[in-house]
C-alpha cells in the first residue's frame, strides 16, 4: 500500500474535523455547548479562588495583606508558616487529629461493613425497621443530641479521651456509612457466595476475602466523607475535649484566631496546613471516590 493512500494527518484535517462538528451542532447546540463551558469555568473559579487566597495570604507579610487583599503576593514569606506552627501549638493538635480521625475510621469501617453486610445479605425478622431507623438516623444532627451526648459521654469516662471522641464520630457516621455499603453489597451477584459456602467458606470468610474486595469503590467513598467529616469537626471536639493537650486542629484554628485575631498571615498560614490534608486524601482516592460514586447507584 503506498503512502499516497494513507496521507498523513495535519492541521488542515483537523481544521475540517471542527468545522464539520460545527456544521452538525448549529448555533443552537454551540451557543448550548459555549453555556455549559462557561457554567463549569464559573464553578471552577468559585472552587479554587478561596483556596488560592488563603494561600496567597499565608505568604504576604501583614502590610502587604493589607494593601494588596485579593492579589498574589508580591514576594514568598515562609515564615509565617513555621510562625503558625509554632504560636497555634500545630504539632500537637495535628498529631491528635491524626489519631482521632485514624481511629475514628478504622472503627466506622470495621462495624459498619458487617452491619451493611447482613442488611443485604441476610434474611431476618426487623430486618426492614432496622434498615427504616438506620436511614431515620441520618437525619438527625449530633446538635439536638448534645446534652445526652455529654452526659453518657461523662458517665463512661470519654471526656477528654482522643479514642473516647473516636467512638463518638465513628457512630455519627455510621448511619450513612451502612447505607452506602449495603447498597454496594445489594449490586454483587449471589452466585458469588453460593459458590463460596459450596466450598465451606463462613459468613466471615465470604465476607473479607470475596464481597470485602468488591466494595473498594465503597469504602473508599465512606473514608473519604468520614475523613473530611472528623476533620474538620468542632462541634464534637468542642464538646468533649475540653483538655488543650487533647484538643484536635477546629479547636485549635478558633482558639489561635481569638488570641490574635489580627494576625491573618499567620492564621491564613494554620489554615493552609490543615487543609493540604484533605487535598491530598481526596487526589489520591479520587479515581475510587468517582468510582463509589456510580457503582452502587444501579442494581445488577
Amino acid at each position: 500500500m503506498s503512502a499516497a493512500a494513507n496521507p498523513p494527518l495535519s492541521r488542515d484535517n483537523g481544521t475540517v474535523g471542527h468545522r464539520r462538528n460545527a456544521r452538525r451542532l448549529g448555533a443552537g447546540g454551540i451557543l448550548e455547548l459555549a453555556g455549559i463551558y462557561a457554567a463549569l469555568v464559573l464553578v471552577l473559579l468559585e472552587t479554587l479562588y478561596p483556596l488560592l487566597w488563603v494561600l496567597f495570604g499565608s505568604l504576604k507579610t501583614k502590610q502587604e495583606m493589607l494593601s494588596n487583599i485579593w492579589g498574589p503576593p508580591s514576594s514568598l514569606v515562609f515564615q509565617n508558616y513555621a510562625d503558625a506552627w509554632r504560636i497555634a501549638g500545630m504539632g500537637s493538635r495535628i498529631v491528635s487529629s491524626v489519631f482521632v480521625t485514624g481511629s475514628a475510621l478504622i472503627i466506622l469501617v470495621a462495624v459498619a461493613t458487617p452491619c451493611a453486610y447482613a442488611l443485604a445479605r441476610l434474611r431476618f425478622p426487623g430486618r426492614g425497621l432496622v434498615l427504616a431507623v438506620a436511614v431515620a438516623a441520618m437525619l438527625v444532627p449530633p446538635q439536638v443530641m448534645a446534652i445526652p451526648l455529654f452526659m453518657v459521654a461523662r458517665d463512661l469516662g470519654l471526656i477528654n479521651n482522643r479514642l473516647g471522641i473516636a467512638f463518638v464520630y465513628a457512630a455519627t457516621s455510621l448511619p450513612l456509612s451502612v447505607f452506602i455499603l449495603r447498597s454496594f453489597f445489594v449490586t454483587l451477584p449471589a452466585d458469588l457466595e453460593d459458590a463460596a459456602r459450596v466450598d465451606g467458606a463462613s459468613r466471615l470468610a465470604i465476607l473479607i476475602h470475596i464481597m470485602l474486595p468488591l466494595i473498594r469503590p465503597g469504602v473508599a467513598l465512606i473514608l473519604i466523607f468520614g475523613f473530611i467529616e472528623i476533620w474538620n469537626d468542632f462541634f464534637l471536639a468542642f464538646l468533649l475535649l475540653r483538655d488543650p493537650s487533647v484538643q484536635t486542629i477546629p479547636l485549635g484554628l478558633v482558639s489561635f484566631f481569638q488570641q490574635y485575631d489580627s494576625l491573618w498571615t499567620l492564621y491564613f498560614a494554620a489554615l493552609t496546613i490543615t487543609t493540604l490534608p484533605v487535598i491530598i486524601v481526596f487526589i489520591a482516592m479520587q479515581r475510587q471516590f468517582i468510582a463509589g460514586l456510580t457503582a452502587g447507584a444501579v442494581k445488577g
